[in-house]
């Protein structure tokens, strides 16, 4: 039996931990109402980034909070991909997210005022006139140049400060960067703020759709003309690739990176045939012994490596029973690999061996399919995830002259598109607003 002391020490101390839990538990709660109105907040204005209104004070509570955002990003998938209120306060925290969003408050903010018009004329420096007054208050509001707290007199002079400015502005859109008042930087200037807030609020859903931490992205952009690979909104490799000319545009697709090709054979489509190889063929006998073309026929698979001095008339000919094949080699136009993405347009990236054409700006030259830079890195961040056997099997396979097909067990999704405006990897807003106007014919 416990004494009277003991009796009243194990009263006092459990008096003393219920004391202690109540705390707790008054602490807990108290504190539970912060975290939602911080998550509620956060929602609400995450809505307000991506809608038009100025308020969304109807919509109170977590729940109503997302299931508007889901409408707003998924529309008709919203059942399979709508995301969840931790989802939602992850991605708030991206910093791909974080600048879109700043872009946006920005823009909005701009919308307010009556913006002005400049028209095009002919700049030197010393120049006055209003045009320059205008010019150099659009590209303060734009970022362009820095804020600035000048007499009202220089304003409308043309000085280095706001060549500098129209010039960075260029760069940001795509245009030529020559410092003049040119037609496209022009129509860019004159684009009302309210037009580039629509333009980043589709940028920010398609951001948002790319929520899954655990997963690679990859991306063609058709207009920068750049494959980028991100995760959880990081960019993990970057790389510039020759996409489709004006006149064989390489489609928009999603997809996904289904196997890599080792020293792959090229049969080209007929549209290259008769548009090039022709031409070719009739300016050089030779163009087809000398570039390892062969034929191989419908019926039999028989290779036929006959093709010294042929003549346009022979070319034609053999077509109609036989197949073009370029073999695998230094002179192969798909290079040493080949990335097959699943499509109806017979589309997929390379490699080649025209390397110096990456050096161009504009790289809108083949035939539709995208040609990479660093095809070798690619593949190798595409292996990384096979089985160590895979791999071992691959690296020998790239010291080999011979063809091999490995199908990937973890396939990348891949999205080819327009992307008419994206956050840099210096954190500059860029934009491209003429997009039938980019490319050229040549290479």
């Amino acid at each position: 039996m416990l004494s009277k002391h003991k009796l009243l020490a194990c009263n006092l101390l459990i008096s003393l931990l219920m004391a202690f839990s109540a705390q707790v538990r008054s602490e807990f709660s108290s504190h539970q109402p912060e975290v939602n109105s911080e998550v509620t907040h956060q929602l609400r204005a995450l809505v307000l980034d991506l809608d038009a209104r100025n308020s969304v004070t109807e919509l109170i509570d977590k729940a109503g909070l997302v299931s508007h955002l889901n409408n707003q990003i998924f529309g008709v998938q919203l059942n399979s991909q709508s995301l969840s209120v931790d989802q939602y306060f992850n991605l708030i925290k991206r910093k791909d997210i974080e600048s879109l969003r700043k872009s946006i408050r920005h823009y909005k903010s701009l919308s307010r005022y009556q913006w002005p018009t400049v028209t095009p004329i002919e700049l030197r420096l010393g120049i006055r006139t209003k045009e320059i007054a205008k010019l150099r208050w659009m590209l303060a509001r734009l970022g362009d140049i820095p804020a600035y707290s000048i007499p009202p007199y220089r304003e409308s002079i043309f000085d280095p400060s706001v060549e500098a400015g129209l010039k960075r502005f260029q760069r940001r859109h795509g245009h030529v960067v020559d410092g003049k008042l040119q037609l496209e930087t022009v129509l860019s200037l004159n684009t009302e703020p309210s037009i580039r807030v629509t333009q980043l609020q589709d940028a920010l859903k398609e951001s948002l759709k790319k929520h899954d931490k655990t997963k690679d992205y990859v991306s063609v952009n058709l207009i920068d003309h750049t494959l980028r690979i991100t995760k959880n909104g990081v960019e993990q490799l970057v790389m510039p690739v020759i996409v489709g000319k004006p006149t064989s545009k390489t489609p928009e697709l999603n997809t996904t990176i289904s196997a890599i090709t080792v020293n792959p054979a090229w049969r080209p489509p007929a549209s290259i045939i008769y548009s090039d190889i022709l031409r070719s063929v009739e300016k050089q006998p030779n163009y087809l012994r000398n570039n390892d073309f062969v034929f191989k026929s419908y019926t039999s698979n028989l290779v036929d490596d006959n093709v010294a001095q042929m003549d346009t008339s022979s070319f034609k000919h053999k077509l109609k029973t036989s197949a073009l094949v370029q073999l695998p080699g230094s002179k192969n136009a798909l290079g040493k690999l080949r990335f097959t993405i699943p499509n109806s347009d017979a589309i997929f990236l390379h490699d080649t061996p025209r390397k110096h054409l990456f050096n161009r700006a504009n790289r809108a030259l083949s035939h539709g399919c995208i040609r990479l830079s660093q095809p070798e890195v690619f593949a190798k961040y595409l292996m990384n995830k096979e089985p160590y056997q895979t791999r071992q099997i691959f690296k020998n396979a790239l010291k080999s002259n011979q063809t091999r097909h490995f199908r990937l067990t973890s396939q990348l999704n891949i999205n080819i598109a327009y992307q008419k405006v994206w956050i840099d990897k210096d954190g500059h807003l860029q934009i491209r607003d003429n997009v039938s106007g980019l490319g050229r014919e040549d290479g």
